[in-house]
């Protein structure tokens, strides 16, 4: 899970890096902003974070009114403080920066930038180049069925069940795809919605799914990613 943070203090955003790492090691800050201008900046030039934290000093130049559209509080406890932070999504944020006149013809861009990264997938990757003996071949990411991790190496296997080697880790790979196309679903696999044939419950809060083609291993989704690989198939 991808987060964005809204915070001046450098080293309080880091105390909340390290924090988020203890609830779940996936979770990841890809950004810190000083308020929410900044933030309007940010999102021009990033994709989507999954969650937007925001401290309440810096929500303090908001109006009440879109203060109480804001329901989520998260407060994150060590031995010696208490951080309280508003948490919302992308929607929420884009409401209160379009009562931003200084921030409008930012968000417009950016919403461009979103409708045709739907179609396109703009800023995400489009090829691998891979070895194949003594040739390159480019693999258009359309081709690809899933990402795994094998005995420390990456490898790419296509829909039609070639593999290769690829120079990159796993959480290169999810920072490179396109979130539409792809997800992570455990720590040895990122997968394409075409690969995904059968989804099956299983023990322990889990799913099992069957993919296209198959793995040599069960394909088992993570307790953890569970909530966010159904949430993609929703979207």
């Amino acid at each position: 899970m991808e987060v964005l943070v809204i915070e001046h203090e450098n080293l309080l955003a880091e105390k909340l890096k390290e924090l988020l790492f203890e609830v779940d090691e996936s979770i990841k800050i890809v950004g810190v902003t000083n308020n929410i201008n900044g933030a309007a900046d940010w999102l021009n030039r990033n994709r989507i974070p999954d969650i937007i934290l925001a401290s309440e000093e810096s929500m303090a130049g908001i109006e009440e009114k879109r203060k109480k559209d804001i329901r989520a509080v998260v407060t994150f406890t060590t031995s010696t403080d208490n951080y309280r932070f508003v948490a919302f999504r992308y929607k929420t944020i884009r409401e209160i920066l379009e009562d931003l006149p200084v921030t409008e013809e930012r968000l417009a861009s950016h919403e461009n930038k979103i409708k045709e990264s739907s179609v396109h997938h703009h800023g995400f990757k489009e090829r691998f180049l891979v070895k194949h003996g003594q040739r390159l071949l480019s693999i258009p990411v359309d081709q690809v069925a899933y990402f795994l991790s094998e005995e420390r190496f990456i490898f790419l296997k296509t829909l039609d069940g070639q593999k290769f080697l690829l120079e990159y880790r796993m959480e290169q790979l999810e920072k490179l795809l396109s979130p539409l196309m792809f997800i992570r679903i455990n720590r040895w696999l990122i997968i394409s919605l075409k690969s995904v044939k059968e989804i099956h419950s299983y023990f322990g809060n889990r799913l099992k799914l069957f993919l296209s083609p198959p793995t040599e291993k069960d394909v088992i989704v993570s307790r953890k990613r569970v909530g966010e690989f159904k949430a993609w198939l929703d979207r």
